[in-house]
C-alpha cells in the first residue's frame, strides 16, 4: 500500500515563501508617496477651513397688484398677502416651509390696486408667486387668488437689487391649488 506524503513535507520552507520588502517601501509605495497623497487630498478638501460660507446681501420684492371681479366677503377675508416660494406647494401643509417664502406684510382689502414691498429678501430663484388668501382662521386654510405668470412664473432676486412684479387677481377666476402636475 502506498502511503501519500504528508503535506508538510510537500511545501517548501516557510523561507523559500518570503519575500523581503526594501527599506523604505510599505507595500511597494514608499512612505513619502503616501504621505504626498494624503496631504493632496487634504489640502483638495478644504476651501477656508471651518470658516462659514460668506453670506450675501439680501435683495426686495417690489410689486403692484390688480384686482378684478367681486371680493369676498369682509368676514371671510381673515388674511391677504403676497407670498414668493421657491418651490411649487403640492399642498397647503407646504406654506409651513417658511425658510423657502418670502412673505409680504398684510395687504389691504377692497381695493382696486395695492402695492407690497419685501424687504430682506435672501437672494435666489422664486418658482411661484402671488397673493394668497386665508380664507378661516385655521393656520392652512390659504389659498392663492392670483398668480405671478410672466416669464413663466420665475422671477430671480439678486443682492442689493430691488425686483419689480406686476400682476392681476381676478376673484371671478381664481388659480386651481394644488396646481395641476403636482
Amino acid at each position: 500500500m502506498l502511503c501519500p506524503m504528508p503535506i508538510e513535507s510537500r511545501m517548501p520552507p516557510a523561507s523559500a515563501n518570503r519575500r523581503t520588502i526594501p527599506p523604505g517601501l510599505v507595500a511597494g509605495v514608499t512612505l513619502t508617496r503616501v504621505l504626498a497623497l494624503a496631504l493632496a487630498l487634504a489640502s483638495a478638501a478644504c476651501d477656508h477651513g471651518l470658516e462659514p460660507p460668506e453670506l450675501q446681501d439680501p435683495g426686495s420684492i417690489r410689486g403692484i397688484v390688480r384686482y378684478t371681479g367681486t371680493w369676498p366677503a369682509e368676514p371671510d377675508v381673515h388674511d391677504l398677502r403676497f407670498v414668493a416660494m421657491r418651490f411649487v406647494p403640492r399642498d397647503t401643509a407646504d406654506f409651513l416651509q417658511l425658510n423657502l417664502m418670502a412673505i409680504s406684510t398684510r395687504l389691504e382689502y377692497g381695493v382696486a390696486s395695492d402695492t407690497f414691498l419685501v424687504e430682506d429678501v435672501d437672494p435666489g430663484v422664486f418658482v411661484y408667486s402671488g397673493v394668497a388668501w386665508q380664507f378661516t382662521p385655521n393656520l392652512l386654510s390659504w389659498k392663492p387668488v392670483g398668480l405671478y405668470e410672466d416669464e413663466g412664473g420665475i422671477f430671480d432676486v439678486e443682492a442689493n437689487r430691488v425686483t419689480e412684479l406686476r400682476f392681476d387677481v381676478d376673484f371671478g377666476n381664481l388659480p386651481p391649488f394644488p396646481p395641476p402636475g403636482n
